[in-house]
């Protein structure tokens, strides 16, 4: 039977038929519309202070007006940066983006003394009103939100930070994304952009990995003075930032960004301590690659080979789908029909384009409810491991979209969580379907790329980061001591297991330039060995026969915007994240995958 071919570009026109479409224009004419009749609604809100029904009604009236505001801008929103990945230039998709950023902000600061009121309110009060269905919505939102009170500024205040955010904060991380589309590089004799150079950092060729990895830096050391500054000015808006609103309670960057992530400070110094004294494990890692690749040591050129083999075949985007999807069977039948359905539907996008943005990402529309996915696809084993990390993104958005909005959304922790467990079941299928040694060791040779990225570049990602912020509260801080802060982090996790160092990864890596969080990096290893500890308890209980294991998963999945990543563990799994012994339990699966490595050299 003939493979079905899937459309490797986004099918977007039932949402909108393009971005400059009359029907989009209505949508944002009646967007403005009543986002002004909802402010003028908002200002007869000390008309029903001290009278509970009223005031109960009209809060639920705010909501009930602003959801489809909310909707509209999400859409377009989602809209004009798919547009943008495909094409960073797209001079109509950054006109869209910037006017759906302006409409967010403008509804979020007309929500502004709602939001004061809700998080203000005494304990009994609030807990009446979240008696309410629909006010109770986003109880643990507001809940989580409360916490931080005594770090909130006065209303007219935060109004003015969501606005100037739109254009200041913000805008530095466009300033990135439209470098990573102006920047050209000539690769083997061939200019490309960024995205397509970066696939050829998986090349069998080392001299062609070689050859990319260097034009790579060379690219971003021609703009170190731009990413210097966007480093800069994000951090320095964010610490600035902090301390106006630390007169009560002086909160640091990482606690600001455990309750960003949804964890306790403990929490994270737990994994972090475990990560250091694992570290080894990643570094054994990369020295078995290199031996297997015959070398002395890895550079940092080679951090994304391939197994050597006899032939290195291009994987055909149809078939990367056919694996994906056969491999989810085998944990939940309706997650590998979905993988199919995404590329059935054209829900993802993996044609190189010229202009392309560089890295993978999911994101979804708020209505209809429906995931994305975003690949540069070239057909290598790491792409379809890539590709395998963003379904589970999607999969896990496809299994809330019947809930509230504001229970849509959930930390970066244990989003994480979903996509690697995927990545995990799609290597465990490949390891277990392998029909020749070669085969096994190229599976084990993607655990052991796993565990040195997890658990010595994340972490050296983290250092660098809580280096830089450290030093920007001094002063600027130069692209020159960027890179050395760089090379410092590098050393404490790397040490010798790296012929040398990459002192322009802090411009070649997105994450740090992303405006919306700091420290965007720990929450992958966090997921990475959570989700493994849900693997390995999820994939032992189906073993031993039990029929509700899919379900489990997804309960797990459906609580996550709902609930702490110290609640959610100690709900579906009895464990406490705080607790060295979990982590721990983790890292012995990851002990056991680098030995499986090690016995297919032998």
């Amino acid at each position: 039977m003939q493979q079905r071919v899937y459309p490797q570009q986004w099918q977007n026109q039932h949402i909108y038929p393009s971005l400059d479409s009359c029907v989009l224009e209505a949508d944002m004419s009646l967007a403005r519309a009543s986002l002004a009749e909802l402010s003028g609604f908002i200002e007869g809100l000390a008309g029903v202070q001290g009278n509970q029904p009223a005031r109960q009604d009209f809060l639920r009236e705010v909501r009930l007006r602003a959801r489809r505001i909310r909707e509209i801008g999400w859409n377009i929103a989602v809209l004009a940066a798919c547009t943008g990945s495909q094409d960073a230039r797209d001079p109509l998709a950054k006109q869209l983006a910037s006017r759906a950023r302006a409409l967010n902000a403008d509804l979020f600061k007309t929500l502004a003394p709602i939001e004061d009121l809700m998080l203000g309110l005494p304990e009994a009060e609030f807990e009446q009103l979240m008696q309410d269905p629909l006010l109770g919505e986003e109880e643990y939102r507001l809940r989580h939100e409360r916490r931080l009170q005594d770090q909130r500024l006065p209303v007219e205040a935060e109004q003015l930070v969501i606005g100037l955010g739109t254009d200041g904060l913000h805008a530095w991380g466009n300033l990135y994304n439209d470098l990573v589309g102006k920047i050209r590089l000539v690769i083997a004799g061939r200019e490309m952009g960024l995205a397509e150079a970066s696939n050829l950092l998986s090349s069998p060729d080392r001299a062609l990995r070689k050859e990319a990895f260097d034009a790579i830096s060379a690219g971003w050391e021609g703009e170190q003075e731009t990413v210097a500054a966007i480093l800069n000015a994000l951090n320095g808006w964010r610490l600035e930032l902090s301390r106006q609103r630390g007169k009560v309670r002086t909160l640091d960057a990482l606690d600001l960004s455990c309750h960003q992530s949804h964890i306790e400070r403990v929490t994270l110094d737990t994994l972090m301590q475990e990560t250091w004294q694992a570290r080894g494990l990643g570094q054994r890692a990369l020295g078995l690659m290199a031996r297997r690749l015959g070398i002395e040591e890895l550079g940092p050129e080679d951090l994304f080979a391939p197994p050597p083999a006899s032939s290195h075949r291009s994987i055909p985007f149809e078939e990367a789908i056919e694996i994906i999807a056969l491999a989810f069977t085998g944990f939940d039948p309706e997650m590998g029909e979905f993988a199919r359905m995404m590329a059935e539907r054209g829900w993802i996008d993996a044609a190189p384009t010229p202009n392309r943005r560089t890295g993978a990402y999911c994101t979804k529309f708020a209505d209809p409810v429906e995931p994305r996915v975003f690949i540069t696809y070239a057909g290598t084993m790491d792409n379809v491991i890539t590709l395998a990390h963003e379904l589970g993104h999607a999969w896990h958005n496809w299994l809330i979209r019947d809930l509230p909005m504001s229970q849509r959304s959930y930390p970066m922790t244990l989003a994480e969580t979903a996509s690697i467990f995927a990545e995990t079941l799609v290597r465990s299928a490949l390891f277990e379907q392998a029909r020749s040694a070669e085969e096994r060791q190229a599976i084990a040779w993607a655990e052991a790329d796993g565990a040195a990225t997890f658990l010595v570049n994340i972490p050296a990602r983290f250092d660098f980061e809580q280096a830089l912020v450290a030093e920007r509260e001094q002063g600027y801080v130069s692209s020159a001591r960027l890179k050395a802060l760089t090379d410092e982090a590098w050393g404490r996790w790397y040490e010798k297991s790296l012929s040398r160092y990459h002192p322009m990864f802090w411009a070649a890596k997105a994450h740090f330039s992303i405006a919306g969080f700091g420290f965007y990096n720990y929450p992958y290893l966090f997921g990475y060995l959570f989700s493994l500890g849900v693997y390995q308890q999820l994939i032992s209980r189906q073993a031993a026969g039990e029929q509700d294991v899919a379900q489990a998963y997804r309960a797990l999945l459906r609580d996550t915007g709902r609930m702490s990543a110290e609640e959610l563990v100690m709900k579906h799994l009895g464990q406490d994240i705080r607790e060295a012994a979990f982590w721990q339990g983790s890292l012995a699966l990851v002990a056991a995958a680098v030995d499986r490595f090690e016995q297919t050299l032998s």
